[in-house]
């Protein structure tokens, strides 16, 4: 098993062997205890040392995704040869491209998320050396939203999860609904986390499985301001708030 040895200190403390690739990691928590900060702080470090990011885009809008990895110390523009965005579009019915890193896609529809995976693939083909590619997607819980699609695209979720070996998967999901359909996700996972926020607004961080690494099995606060949490929160809920209604629909 490799290691990614994180330069991150609070990382380095949690992870004293470090993180270990390819693997599937599941950060799993209640509604707005930060859970993308989590995946969006290993991508960063995953970046850094010279891998590639897919990075699945559910909650947030394009921009302020940029604007929170600027408060993350993250300039995006840096790695556009090393990253690729695809963003979730309730209105579409095949994957469309709007630059050569940029993706628009309903991944709710289980063929879908299939063509999704092929297109992750073509893209790990450009990628050569260590550590490879990752692959982040937040909130994935919200595609649980479709009456039409819930079980068949939880079923493909934890396919991936526990198949696709090639890749580091990193996805975060809400356990406050929909929980028989969250927990064989996090037993699926090679690594899992729990994650909850703490008054006033400290996020809190528990690994709870590792596969093959040493990892320190206590809950620990992750270093960001409450300014970021509460940023991320706030633009989390205006997301919702018409992503919610569209998945419903399909």
């Amino acid at each position: 098993m490799k290691t990614l040895h994180p330069e991150q200190e609070w990382l380095r403390e949690i992870l004293p062997e470090g993180f270990p690739y390819p693997s599937s990691t599941l950060v799993s928590g209640p509604g707005g205890s930060g859970k993308p900060l989590v995946g969006y702080m290993f991508a960063k470090e995953w970046l850094q040392q010279g891998g590639a990011v897919v990075f699945l885009i559910t909650s947030t809008t394009f921009d302020y995704f940029l604007e929170t990895q600027e408060m993350l110390g993250v300039q995006m523009d840096r790695y556009d040869d090393r990253t690729l965005y695809i963003e979730l579009d309730p209105s579409l019915r095949e994957i469309v491209r709007t630059s050569d890193n940029y993706l628009k896609a309903n991944f709710v529809i289980p063929e879908i998320w299939e063509n999704m995976i092929k297109e992750i693939d073509r893209f790990a083909g450009k990628i050569s050396g260590d550590p490879g590619v990752m692959i982040s997607g937040s909130a994935l819980n919200l595609l649980f939203f479709s009456d039409t699609y819930r079980r068949q695209i939880q079923q493909s979720i934890l396919d991936t999860l526990r198949r696709k070996k090639d890749h580091t998967w990193l996805f975060t999901v809400n356990s406050d609904a929909f929980k028989d359909l969250i927990l064989p996700l996090e037993e699926a996972a090679d690594n899992l986390m729990m994650s909850r926020m703490e008054k006033p607004m400290q996020l809190l961080l528990h690994i709870l499985r590792m596969k093959e690494v040493p990892f320190k099995n206590e809950e620990i606060k992750v270093p960001l301001s409450q300014e970021i949490l509460r940023s991320l929160r706030e633009e989390a809920e205006k997301g919702k708030k018409n992503l919610i209604p569209a998945i419903k629909k399909i």
